[in-house]
């Protein structure tokens, strides 16, 4: 089968590219950068140049496709030029969404993130839970957007289904800065990690190898229309850190660091970003998602997709073993 998985060149993409091809499907991938050393290579994938910005370049790599997985999207809290969130998690995603139904692809899956759903309080949040308080980053509010252009073209015809993304990790490439592995590494490598207070925190954290399997699964079983979330367990930052530290043996320093301190942290960034113009590591905005629980309910992934989350040691083992090769279990 010809698929186009748009985003290949970055985490999940790239991982979700390889696997299609070594199930035997012609993968079709769209790269800005016919260099880059992010695109995954294999005999059935077939590169070409383009971007989602324009739609003549989507047009030729998706014709002849029957799916299309799009995870192509910028993924950070800041950018200088706020207009590349709305050019490719927006208007990209339209573009993609327009040639799609244009060319009459079967069954379109779509990436996007839990944090649309924002921060929980009582109970983990489900797919059709609202959100309770305001978008104060371009980054989620563009992905808000990119789902309403899915729904929209749910009823306009196309075969659509939308899963959500937690906090991803596992063996892969690594395209950010700031993630779950960059934090892992670190804190196996015996480096000082600073972490949130209260330690008490909780996030809900996905295996790559399960949100890969999840989309395919989506692809097959997902209903038109519909939302998934693809999670994993949802972890207090003092319990991943116990199982990191029995797991990996690491003697690393755990600091936590209350909220006021990180807060003066970004003030300064935020100062040397207005004279050097350098993106600052983190916002006065971006710390509040540090200090919120993110709790969420992967149960309809599960009933309806046959959706199974690898457990988190196991999962955080197999990280381990990728993020430092020559650590061995006695």
């Amino acid at each position: 089968m010809k698929i186009l998985v748009t985003g290949a060149t970055g985490y999940v993409g790239h991982e979700l590219a390889l696997a299609l091809a070594n199930q035997g499907n012609q993968v079709h991938i769209i790269v800005r950068n016919l260099i880059s050393k992010n695109i995954p290579r294999h005999e059935n994938i077939i590169v070409y140049r383009g971007d989602i910005t324009d739609r003549s370049s989507i047009r030729n790599a998706m014709q002849g496709c029957a799916q299309v997985y799009h995870t192509a999207a910028v993924v950070k809290i800041f950018s200088k030029d706020p207009s590349v969130f709305y050019n490719v998690n927006a208007r990209g995603t339209h573009n993609v969404l327009a040639e799609a139904l244009d060319l009459g692809i079967k069954k379109f899956v779509y990436t996007s993130t839990c944090a649309v759903l924002g921060s929980s309080i009582q109970f983990p949040k489900k797919e059709t839970d609202p959100r309770t308080e305001s978008f104060d980053n371009d980054y989620e509010f563009t992905k808000y957007l990119g789902e309403n252009l899915v729904k929209e073209y749910a009823h306009k015809g196309l075969f659509t289904v939308i899963v959500s993304l937690s906090k991803v990790f596992g063996p892969g490439i690594e395209t950010h800065q700031i993630s779950v592995n960059n934090i892992i590494n670190k804190f196996i490598h015996g480096k000082i990690t600073f972490i949130p207070k209260p330690i008490s925190i909780v996030s809900n954290y996905c295996f790559i190898n399960d949100i890969v399997t999840g989309h395919m699964l989506a692809m097959q079983y997902g209903l038109g229309g519909e939302k998934y979330i693809l999670g994993g367990e949802n972890i207090s930052y003092d319990t991943f850190f116990r199982e990191l530290r029995s797991l990996s043996r690491s003697r690393a320093r755990l600091v936590p660091i209350p909220k006021v301190v990180i807060k003066t942290l970004a003030v300064i960034d935020w100062i040397k970003f207005l004279v050097t113009k350098k993106e600052p590591f983190v916002t006065v905005k971006g710390i509040r998602h540090i200090y919120i629980n993110k709790e969420f309910d992967n149960r309809k992934a599960i009933q309806q997709l046959h959706y199974q989350p690898t457990p988190f040691k196991e999962a955080l083992k197999q990280t381990i073993h990728f993020l430092k090769p020559e650590h061995h279990d006695q």
